[in-house]
């Protein structure tokens, strides 16, 4: 009982302070948002803070817990504290003597910690990685620990794409009429594109599972996040009523509703993926709606121009069902940092796509085709600090010295 009422007391105080550092008029920096993605042994959090501050990051023990020290910081008024979440059990916010803002992480067990500052919406945000990246696979061998780190300083990092096969575990996906299941045949493609964009030089893949087990959503694209993935690729193969029904498409996130029925259908199918593995909707925020922010609009804008190149490859394969690249609300594509997509490589419901689903030389082909409108996308786009920026610079160079005219003797 003594200690109920201390820690309601402290609960109470902790309140009062971080109402009084909320204050209007409060100088110095502000912390006007914080968001949390945690898995069952790593997390990130990431903390938006209007003007210059300096920061301290340590960790306690008994319980186990990281705190962010935030000098000459007060709350932004209307300031979320965000819900607990994975290997997170609490989040706590609040002053501290001299103008400090303190945010404590309390853990289920003790994790590394780092953090690295960084620009998004108009506002600096701190990073906190909570945990090692997640194991990245090479789909011939045995699985190794890649860090997919690079710094900004660097010049000719492979770029990172995280692949993504749909479904897994207790959630088999759509069932073809030969009894072919979806989670089976996404993650043979998902192995093969993961090998056909490793052997491009310049690219590297990582696989969010690499055996048959089940993900939560939140959970897919979070192991993206902790690879620092610079592209996210959803593989899946879904079934429709209509078994004449043919054709591979490829989806982004939507910013006004659906492109079409179809469309908005097949993502309130997926988007219910986390209760077939258990999961209670009250409790998980990747259930919640959809909802666009101008980051996520601009991330949205990359997506679709990748996308479109991996249509183009597609239809070097087989039958494209849509040539336009289709949108709908896809809770697995909600990323406000990496550029994704989702690949409906064939509908399983149709016998002939079944049977060529199920063939690995077929698969092979899609992965080829996928992995070849990756390249060519990021060889016109390509992220600053890597090889293929590199190219870029070396092409654009030559190209400028031959249309130079020669100097005059």
């Amino acid at each position: 009982m003594i200690r109920q009422i201390f820690r309601e007391n402290i609960l109470s105080l902790m309140t009062g302070l971080a109402a009084l550092c909320a204050a209007p008029g409060a100088g110095g920096a502000e912390l006007r948002a914080m968001t949390l993605s945690a898995g069952t042994d790593a997390a990130q959090v990431t903390l938006d803070v209007r003007d210059g501050t300096a920061h301290k990051l340590f960790t306690l023990d008994d319980p186990d817990r990281v705190v962010i020290d935030l000098s000459d910081t007060h709350l932004a008024e209307g300031f979320h504290t965000p819900a607990a979440a994975g290997v997170v059990t609490a989040v706590r916010v609040g002053a501290q003597p001299h103008g400090t803002l303190r945010v404590v992480l309390q853990l289920r067990s003790a994790l590394s910690s780092r953090s690295v500052w960084g620009t998004g919406a108009g506002v600096r945000q701190l990073r906190v990685t909570l945990g090692e990246p997640p194991v990245a696979v090479v789909v011939d061998a045995s699985p190794r620990a890649v860090m997919a780190a690079h710094a900004p300083g660097e010049g000719d990092r492979d770029v990172i794409i995280a692949v993504d096969a749909g479904h897994g575990g207790e959630d088999p996906g759509a069932i073809g009429h030969a009894g072919t299941r979806e989670k089976d045949v996404t993650l043979a493609i998902a192995r093969a594109l993961a090998k056909a964009l490793n052997a491009e030089p310049g690219m590297h893949a990582v696989l969010t599972r690499d055996r048959d087990e089940f993900l939560e959503l939140h959970d897919r694209i979070g192991r993206a996040r902790r690879a620092r993935a610079d592209m996210f690729i959803s593989v899946h193969a879904d079934s429709i009523r209509d078994r004449s029904v043919s054709g591979a498409s490829v989806y982004v996130l939507s910013v006004h509703g659906a492109s079409s029925e179809a469309a908005r259908w097949l993502a309130e199918r997926e988007n219910a993926a986390d209760l077939v593995g258990g999961a209670r909707p009250e409790d998980k925020g990747s259930l919640e709606p959809v909802l666009i922010d101008e980051t996520q609009n601009q991330i949205i804008g990359v997506s679709a121009t990748a996308a479109e190149r991996v249509v183009a490859a597609l239809e070097g394969v087989g039958e494209v069902r849509k040539p336009q690249v289709q949108h709908a609300g896809f809770v697995v594509l909600k990323s406000r940092e990496i550029p994704s997509m989702l690949i409906e490589t064939a509908y399983i419901s149709n016998p002939q796509e079944e049977r060529r689903l199920r063939d690995t030389s077929h698969q092979a082909q899609l992965a080829e085709a996928i992995a070849s409108g990756v390249r060519t996308y990021f060889l016109h786009n390509p992220p600053d600090g890597t090889r293929f920026k590199q190219e870029r610079r070396s092409t654009l160079a030559s190209a400028a010295d031959v249309q130079s005219p020669p100097a005059t003797p």
